[in-house]
């Protein structure tokens, strides 16, 4: 029965997977395509605004307000009615003080922002008022997130599919109408953003509504848990569980941590770069990070709600008594610890592809994007960096994913920790960096944090299952054929980026691509032919979700 249990929870994970991946590949695409005719019809000083400040301030309410909370909530199980639906209460009254907390958050930090922005960004037309409608978009989205925890809890990924898509088609089909066609600058940038909330808020109330109100019996957990439109919203009566109280204090910390670490980098461009030099930035981020969006982060989502199930046994104390039962714990870490290898590996070959290919690339990329309107800015050689840095990020997600989802409240107490000394690491660097390497200082900074965040889950991996035979965590490292092929690869196609690119001959620009492509197809066919057995097994794990 528990085998089985466990079965069904890969199975959700990895449909969720699919939907999510589903989601951001479609959206993210048609969005691209539409925010390329955006950013080539609007002024960089405003796009610079939008991209930095005005999503800076947005990330600083919705992370503050919501990410612990909501790490701490996905954690526990609804549906258990073992405590007369405490958990359920529990976890409803928590999620909605988002909305008080997201509005202190919202009064302070648009005042820090407009105090502390440069004369020039303060003479554009409109910025107080387009910030003003960040604010209340912000606020807005947090209206949602009580619905979104119980729809993630409930691993209903085909929701979230279906509310973020439709979200983020209105956002995209408004901004160009707004920016593009009718000239509104920063307002435009505003009023999209406003509309993609409003569309999450109906999006996920008008689910939980409409199906408590039909009593929808084809989701047995949903059935399970709600009978009453009234148990959406908290009662004054209920009170939280000490235990989730402590997880989210625990999670804040992490939170801030995280927030620091994701946004540092516009921080730091906030204070110190032009609107021009902030545009260039966000373009080359937002170019340079669309895999992690689409693939990366929904991977990670899905591991964070997936592995906690998978391990079940690291929240209760286990049987001393009961050999039977240790050995099917034994078996259950052993079947988990599968599917993180292989996880990792893959992410570990989608890691080499980046790195070993963007740098070489990335200069006609942006040229064939944006019809060379950054050719004479260093934007080439930032998204070569920016490329480096996806590699770390496609590993440290998953990894750091599993320390997360798995730790005791004793082990996140630690992780908390040599996440701060860490940060503060990655700080000082950045600045150093940033005095010696400009804006490319940034990535670097960047790297060498992913780098040690990696390093320290990997020693959690080792230290979670150490008692277990059988498991070789070394598995999830390619084939060092495979690996010597991707050096050769980035050799090959940055001397030809170096002496043979020219973004004025048509002629160089195909050789230069002719050059990519034999170099991936010879890695591809190292990749079949050393990993094959690996490739086998995610099919195998793959295969779980259509039983």
């Amino acid at each position: 029965m528990k085998q089985q249990t466990e079965s069904n929870v890969l199975k959700n994970g990895i449909v969720g997977a699919f939907y999510l991946i589903g989601l951001q590949i479609i959206s993210r695409v048609f969005t691209f395509i539409i925010n390329t005719l955006v950013i080539v019809g609007v002024d960089d000083s405003i796009f610079g605004v939008s991209a930095i400040q005005y999503q800076l301030l947005s990330s600083i309410i919705l992370f503050l307000s919501r990410e612990a909370i909501r790490r701490a909530c996905t954690r526990v199980n609804i549906t258990d009615k073992s405590n007369n639906g405490n958990n359920l209460k529990s976890v409803i009254k928590l999620s909605w003080l988002v909305l008080p907390i997201g509005i202190g958050l919202s009064v302070i930090f648009e005042n820090f922002f407009l105090y502390t922005s440069t004369k020039e960004t303060l003479q554009i037309l409109n910025y107080h008022y387009g910030l003003r409608l960040f604010t209340i978009s912000s606020i807005l989205e947090l209206l949602s997130e009580p619905m979104y925890i119980l729809a993630q809890n409930l691993l209903l990924f085909k929701i979230r599919t279906t509310v973020e898509g439709f979200a983020l088609f209105f956002k995209t089909f408004s901004s160009y109408y707004f920016i593009v066609i009718l000239n509104m600058g920063l307002i435009g940038f505003g009023y999209a953003q406003i509309l993609y909330s409003l569309t999450l808020v109906i999006g996920y109330f008008g689910y939980f509504l409409v199906n408590i109100i039909n009593n929808k019996k084809n989701h047995k957990e949903f059935s399970n848990c709600f009978n009453s439109v009234n148990q959406l919203f908290p009662k004054f009566t209920t009170t939280i569980d000490k235990n989730l109280i402590k997880l989210s204090i625990l999670y804040t910390w992490q939170s801030i941590y995280k927030l620091l670490l994701q946004e540092g980098e516009k921080f730091v461009l906030f204070f110190s770069e032009t609107n021009q030099g902030q545009a260039i930035f966000a373009i080359v981020s937002n170019l340079g990070s669309l895999i992690v969006r689409f693939l990366f982060l929904p991977i990670e989502e899905t591991c964070f709600l997936m592995f906690p199930k998978l391990f079940p046994t690291i929240k209760t104390d286990t049987t001393k008594n009961n050999n039977n039962e240790r050995e099917i714990n034994n078996e259950n870490y052993k079947n988990g610890a599968n599917v993180l290898i292989v996880i990792m590996k893959f992410l570990f070959l989608v890691s080499l592809i980046f790195t070993c290919f963007g740098p070489g690339f990335s200069h006609l990329l942006l040229n064939l994007l944006y019809k060379n309107k950054f050719k004479d800015t260093n934007a080439g050689v930032l998204l070569g960096f920016y490329c480096l840095y996806v590699g770390f990020l496609a590993v440290n997600g998953v990894s750091e994913s599993f320390v997360h989802s798995v730790a005791k409240e004793d082990q996140l107490k630690v992780v908390n920790w040599v996440l701060i000394i860490i940060g503060f690491i990655y700080l000082l660097f950045t600045l150093i960096f940033c005095k010696l390497f400009q804006n490319i200082g940034i990535i670097l900074a960047n790297c060498l944090n992913m780098l040690l965040r990696i390093i320290y889950s990997i020693y959690f991996m080792k230290s979670f299952f150490k008692d277990i035979k059988d498991i070789k965590l070394s598995k999830m490292i390619p084939n060092k054929m495979v690996i010597l092929s991707f050096i050769v690869s980035f050799i090959f196609t940055n001397l030809s980026n170096k002496y043979i690119y020219n973004p004025d001959s048509f002629k160089s620009t195909c050789i230069h691509l002719l050059v990519g492509i034999i170099c991936f197809v010879q890695t591809c066919g190292f990749i079949y032919l050393k990993e094959w057995s690996s490739i086998k097994e995610f099919r195998k794990i793959l295969s779980n979700k259509n039983k």
